[in-house]
């Protein structure tokens, strides 16, 4: 069996389910997209646990009509583009998975099927599982296990680049079943914005064998992003300065104990990546000022190399809250999502803002950022 037709059989093994336009923690509603959870993107029995992704679709546009789920054998090609999310958690945490992008999933599926999206047309969304690396002090799910005699869980004991390794596997595997092949979206949150900008970085630079090949997308979006986790550790700056030893014990955990590779592994350090990227159009860097957990500092990090570094478009964008409610509520970060998706099609691009409930999104004109 060839590589292709062990992912479509992988692929057709989970069903599709309904995404409504309720609340997504009930039942009820009118059905407004389709969603995949769990798909294992190795094929075979080498899949572990955290190699997985979830899918949704919009049904609007589903070949198979807005009541009837798509055959399970089955990824729709759809008009329009891809967004691809991966998650955060400092590359550990194992309560902050794929699902944490379902908020945003859910308000971009409803814009699009109440057509408060704008012109903007999406083919497919995915989220990202990945291994993760040890987290020994977890408060209720330590890895590895507190008892001896239990058996370490195989997926989370990982370190750099079995992390990007993986992401970029997922990748390949969703471009082998036709999902993004075209242009298309790359984000992050925290950890998972590190991640998003290795995956456009020359994979030889992991040292990987036989690295996933993929289409490349052409916009990054970072939200609350690490950028520069040397720097934080060395001159953590004066607010944060309580979270140094956490900020390097998960670095040494995720990278090990030479800085030089964590300087290697972040886009605010890592030698000339820009030039890897040749298909990069713009990167999108959100970042709320109200985040106790990451400063503004690793943002303006990033940006002050890509500005010295590259050509790449720099689009800066707020958020409000704590460092996850970006993923926790999904409205601000479907915004920013659907504005970078735009970038996509258009040369200048058209702000989205948010409305109160019932107006969603309007377009307010040509963005000077």
């Amino acid at each position: 069996m060839s590589d292709k037709d062990r992912a479509w059989a992988t692929w057709a093994s989970v069903p599709w389910t309904p995404v409504t336009d309720s609340d997504p923690t009930t039942s009820g509603g009118n059905i407004i997209g389709w969603k995949k959870q769990r798909v294992p993107y190795v094929p075979g029995d080498h899949c572990l646990s955290l190699q997985t992704l979830d899918v949704w679709i919009p049904a609007s546009g589903s070949e198979s009509g807005s009541r009837t789920p798509p055959q399970a054998s089955n990824l729709p090609k759809l008009p329009g583009h891809w967004l691809i999310f991966i998650h955060g958690g400092a590359w550990r945490d194992p309560k902050v998975d794929s699902s944490s992008y379902s908020a945003t999933a859910w308000n971009i599926l409803r814009k699009i099927a109440w057509g408060s999206g704008g012109n903007v047309l999406i083919a497919g969304l995915a989220s990202l599982n990945y291994r993760l690396s040890p987290y020994p002090d977890h408060s209720t799910d330590p890895s590895p296990p507190r008892d001896p005699e239990a058996t370490p869980n195989p997926a989370r004991q990982a370190k750099h680049p079995d992390h990007i390794q993986d992401v970029l596997t997922g990748i390949a595997f969703l471009q082998r079943l036709g999902g993004a092949n075209g242009s298309y979206v790359l984000a992050g949150h925290s950890c998972g914005a590190t991640l998003a900008f290795q995956a456009v970085m020359n994979p030889t630079r992991w040292g990987l064998e036989n690295p996933p090949v993929i289409s490349m997308p052409e916009v990054v979006l970072g939200a609350n992003g690490l950028y520069d986790l040397a720097g934080f550790i060395a001159r953590p700056p004066r607010k944060y300065e309580h979270l140094r030893v956490a900020y390097e014990e998960f670095t040494r955990a995720a990278f090990g104990d030479d800085p030089s590779v964590w300087k290697a592994a972040c886009p605010a350090t890592a030698e000339s990546w820009p030039k890897d990227w040749v298909e990069g159009k713009a990167v999108y860097l959100v970042d709320s000022s109200e985040d106790t957990l990451v400063p503004y500092d690793q943002l303006d990090a990033l940006r002050r190399y890509l500005r010295a570094n590259s050509s790449l478009s720099i689009k800066l964008r707020e958020a409000d809250g704590e460092h996850d409610e970006i993923w926790v509520k999904g409205d601000r970060l479907a915004e920013v999502c659907l504005e970078a998706v735009l970038r996509l099609d258009s040369p200048q691009i058209i702000r989205v803002e948010l409305l109160p409930p019932d107006h969603w999104l309007y377009m307010s004109g040509l963005d000077p950022a």
